[in-house]
């Protein structure tokens, strides 16, 4: 019988199932150094990938409403950035 067959091998099976395994001690090691440092390791609350309904045109002409509303679906699923000012104190550009 072929290592490759249609359904997958016990062997593989096995091998997938200790994979997950030291995956997820990995993931509780890093955990506890992160604990360690006073970092939060909660989970991220569930986050889309997609926007849930597909925005009308926003043109330059658009009133400001719809272009914000534009940005935040954009920028939804990412609640885990955020801007930061910057400045050169060199030349004294900021942004």
């Amino acid at each position: 019988m072929p290592e490759d067959g249609p359904v997958g091998s016990v062997d593989e099976f096995e091998g997938l199932r200790r994979e997950l395994q030291r995956l997820r001690a990995e993931n509780a090691r890093l955990s506890r150094l992160l604990e360690l440092r006073g970092q939060d390791t909660a989970p991220a609350p569930e986050q889309l990938s997609a926007p849930v309904a597909a925005p009308g045109l926003v043109t330059m002409a658009s009133p400001v409403a719809d272009k914000l509303a534009l940005f935040a679906d954009r920028f939804r699923a990412r609640v885990d950035v955020y801007a930061v000012r910057w400045e050169n104190t060199r030349t004294g550009a900021a942004g």
